[in-house]
């Protein structure tokens, strides 16, 4: 990530407000390109695909809209999926599969106001993907796009991109939302914000069953200053001081007196959190726990310490689901410490789509893998939704 120094260390691992605020800029932008554009030119929606009455249909839905546009989030993928179609774009070299199929679907009377359009659009696309790249830990997950190829981006120059642009017209982005179920889920007004992140993790290249695991939390290799920062990172996001003050060798009475500095309050007392199948035991519980380990382990698999890891994703994590959050931080933080030291817990693919989810492995309640479903394939997310799910 490049870092600012005018900017805290604490703040290097947040999500800026005005990036979120191009994030839902952008969405908006294009959704409403892509209305326009397939309203004229039908043919377009294989292109980006979505129809025009699914996309007119969700934007003239407040409510749903709000859900899917208004989050850190970036609603259109890139069409370009891999390090060798980018460079293909920006280099002007041999064209990929995917250059040539997006070189040739694109219709060939195309008038100037047309083209122009695409061009603006495409702009606007990529100055979104720059901000995330370049402030945040979780570009990929938020933009769509594995780590791999996040890093490829945030070696190019703007400008070089910027030439490709204008030499190259392809659309450079489609609808993220691939599944079907999304939209039958949408109309029947049943879409939620725990439906919205299982449908982006499963169409996320990174799997969480496959990325990288945390070391085992405390001992914390940081230097003083960065320690000092992560801690009150720790307490502005709600994790109890007791909790804080053991994770990194601080007295308790100067997590206390943190803490009510930051909140104006005491810190809650009681006892830690303790089981983790609390986090499996309802389906929300579980989509959101899943969530937030998917983003977690993404921002580990960027070789960013474990720490600055955990405030990324709570970060994004409380965004997302505001109100509706379900896993507060002080269980968010057990649940990150012990998969890193437990196996009560395991990541499994649902049969059905093939997102991993988490999965009870403890001698109580063991959930097979190769018969586990998600909670969205097998219907518990809605309750007025049967358990049978139709796929492409």
């Amino acid at each position: 990530m490049q870092t600012n120094p005018s900017r805290s260390i604490f703040e290097q691992f947040i999500l800026p407000s005005w990036v979120q605020d191009r994030a839902l800029s952008a969405n908006l932008r294009i959704s409403n390109y892509v209305v326009n554009a397939v309203a004229v030119r039908p043919e377009l929606e294989r292109v980006f695909r979505v129809t025009h009455s699914d996309l007119f249909s969700l934007r003239s839905d407040q409510t749903h809209s709000n859900k899917v546009f208004c989050t850190p989030f970036l609603a259109f993928a890139p069409a370009l999926s891999s390090v060798a179609d980018w460079r293909s774009f920006i280099e002007g070299g041999i064209p990929t599969i995917t250059m040539e199929r997006l070189q040739a679907s694109l219709p060939a009377d195309l008038s100037i106001v047309e083209r122009l359009a695409l061009e603006h659009t495409n702009r606007s696309y990529i100055t979104a993907l720059y901000d995330m790249l370049n402030m945040s830990v979780l570009a990929a997950p938020l933009i769509g796009i594995s780590n791999e190829l996040a890093a490829y981006l945030r070696s190019v120059p703007q400008h070089e991109m910027d030439v490709a642009i204008s030499e190259r017209l392809v659309p450079l982005f489609h609808w993220r939302f691939a599944d079907e179920m999304f939209w039958l889920e949408t109309h029947a007004g049943r879409l939620t914000r725990e439906l919205i992140a299982h449908f982006l993790m499963e169409s996320s290249p990174m799997r969480t069953d496959k990325l990288p695991h945390s070391e085992p939390w405390g001992k914390f290799r940081l230097e003083n200053f960065v320690r000092d920062a992560l801690f009150e990172a720790f307490l502005y996001f709600g994790c109890r001081a007791k909790s804080v003050s053991s994770l990194f060798n601080t007295s308790l009475e100067v997590a206390r007196d943190a803490y009510r500095r930051i909140h104006g309050r005491s810190s809650p007392s009681g006892q830690p959190p303790s089981s983790l199948t609390w986090f499996i035991e309802t389906p929300p519980r579980r989509v959101q726990s899943t969530f937030q380990m998917w983003l977690f382990r993404s921002a580990i698999a960027r070789e960013v310490s474990t720490p600055e890891s955990f405030v990324a994703a709570i970060d994004i994590n409380r965004t997302f689901f505001a109100d509706d959050c379900k896993v507060p931080p002080e269980r968010s933080m057990h649940l990150a410490r012990s998969m890193a030291m437990s196996e009560e817990l395991a990541v499994w693919p649902c049969r059905k789509c093939g997102t991993p989810y988490l999965a009870s492995n403890s001698s109580d309640k063991i959930e097979l893998l190769h018969s586990f479903t998600c909670p969205c394939c097998n219907g518990t997310l809605t309750a007025t939704r049967g358990g049978n799910r139709r796929r492409k």
